[in-house]
This record gives C-alpha cells, sequence and structure tokens, in this order.
C-alpha cells in the first residue's frame, strides 16, 4: 500500500478548506438548503491526514518550548515523574531529584552564551562521563548559587532535597518518606512554607507561585484530607515548585520564587 504523497495531504487540506468556507458561507447569510458535501477520502487518506495533523500540533507545541529537543526533553521529565508516582517512594525521590538537577543545568545554560556557538563543549562540562566540572548535583548547586540562580533558602532547599536522594539511594533499609531520617529532613524542607496557603473554607490548601517579575498567578490547590504535606508530598511539593521557578528563571531577572526572603 503506498503512501499517501505530500501532495495529496496538500490537495485535501485545500478541500477541506474550501468545504468549510462554503458551510460557513452559507450559515452566516442564512441561506437555506443542505449544507455542501464534504469531500470524500479513503480510509487510508484520513489516517495520514490525521498523523499529519497530529504531527503539526506537536511541532506548534514543540515551538512553543523553545524546540524539538527542548520539547523531548520536557516529555522525558514529564513521564520519568508520573511513572515515579506510581512506584515506591524510593523512586520518588530519585526521579524527583534528577529532575531538579536538569532544572539547574539548563538555568545554568542560560548563563553561557558559548551555548548558541559551541554545545558540545557546554555538553562536556555537564558529563559525569568525562568528568566535567559541572556533573555533579552539588557543583550545579553551587554554581547556580554564585550565579545568582537561586538564593540562600533555595541553596539551602536544594540541599536538602539532594540529601534526601542520597539517603534512599545509598541506603538500603531507608526505602519510605515515614523512616526516621527522612522525616527529620523533610522537617526542614521549609524553604515554599511562605508560599502555602490554608485549607480554605472549600478544604483546599494552595501553593501560589510568582512570575519573574513578582506578579502572583493563581495556586495549585489540594485537598487538605489528602495530607498533601506530609512526608512525601512535602517532598514532592517543593521540588515541584523549585522547578517551576527554575524553568522560568533568567539570567537579566532573579526569580522572585527562588529568592524568597534574601537581604541585599
Amino acid at each position: 500500500m503506498e503512501a499517501v504523497s505530500e501532495e495529496r495531504l496538500a490537495e485535501m487540506d485545500e478541500q477541506l478548506r474550501r468545504w468549510q468556507e462554503a458551510a460557513l458561507e452559507r450559515l452566516v447569510s442564512g441561506g437555506h438548503g443542505q449544507v455542501p458535501s464534504p469531500p470524500v477520502f479513503t480510509p487510508q487518506e484520513l489516517s495520514a491526514l490525521g498523523d499529519a495533523f497530529a504531527a503539526r500540533v506537536e511541532e506548534r507545541i514543540a515551538s512553543g518550548f523553545g524546540g524539538k529537543e527542548a520539547y523531548h526533553r520536557h516529555k522525558v521529565r514529564t513521564n520519568a515523574i508520573f511513572q515515579a508516582q506510581l512506584e515506591a517512594d524510593r523512586s520518588v525521590a530519585l526521579v524527583r531529584t534528577s529532575v531538579v538537577e536538569e532544572h539547574l543545568r539548563l538555568a545554568i545554560e542560560r548563563h553561557f552564551p558559548g551555548l548558541a556557538t559551541d554545545p558540545n563543549v557546554i555538553d562536556r562540562i555537564f558529563d559525569p562521563m568525562r568528568n566535567g566540572p559541572l556533573s555533579t548535583f552539588t557543583a550545579r548547586v553551587d554554581v547556580a548559587f554564585a550565579l545568582g540562580i537561586i538564593g540562600k533558602g533555595a541553596l539551602t532547599a536544594v540541599k536538602k532535597i539532594a540529601e534526601i536522594r542520597n539517603l534512599f539511594a545509598h541506603r538500603l533499609e531507608i526505602n519510605a518518606f515515614d523512616h526516621p531520617e527522612i522525616v527529620k529532613l523533610v522537617g526542614k524542607l521549609t524553604y515554599i512554607d511562605f508560599a502555602i496557603t490554608g485549607p480554605d473554607d472549600e478544604g483546599i490548601i494552595h501553593v501560589w507561585q510568582r512570575s519573574p517579575n513578582n506578579e502572583v498567578r493563581s495556586g495549585l490547590g489540594y485537598r487538605a484530607v489528602d495530607n498533601p504535606l506530609r512526608q512525601r508530598g512535602k517532598f514532592e511539593l517543593t521540588c515541584d515548585f523549585l522547578q517551576r521557578a527554575l524553568h522560568e528563571a533568567s539570567p537579566a531577572v532573579p526569580h522572585p520564587d527562588l529568592h524568597n526572603g534574601d537581604t541585599s
């Protein structure tokens, strides 16, 4: 079975456009009679047309993320978080921390003019296989602080997240967020407390975030009965909060959600 050619797809698009225009014109003008019949395509052509439409939608979405590579990385991170949420606490800790680490890298990269001219050099800086100077989480956190991407409070929060990740990764007996050592560390994850309100009259706890220009946006809501601020919940909310702000961080203006409580 031959594939539908690009020329045929363009022809089908044009036929659909003309039919839509004719149907709309009749509707707007109050014309009587039947709406023009739509063009008829074979099942194979309809399938190809659907695939082409989906590809165009995907391309437009990717452009909103800064290109196909950035969109692919976003999908990988999102899928990893989704899969981790279906698994045990250890998976949540490892994956969530890795996503924060990836957002740290992207925020740091935006400070490197060389990224546009030779991205391979930047890759080497972050590559653990080549002992890159920014290949470790600790190094990235320190450099993010040195560049002013994150403030002192966010620095402490990210380091606590790293500590929690390391306990899950290197201590086999620690496999849940209710382990005493994890409970103690999560209890110190207080950085996002300034952004949490509630529960309100409807029993909803909100986590509010600001835009880079310090405008408060509508917050994410969580049912208080689900106890979203227990150990695992507080850890995930903190990771979410930081990665959203890191995604928007710019070399031009420090993001307020990464500098809360900092004094000049």
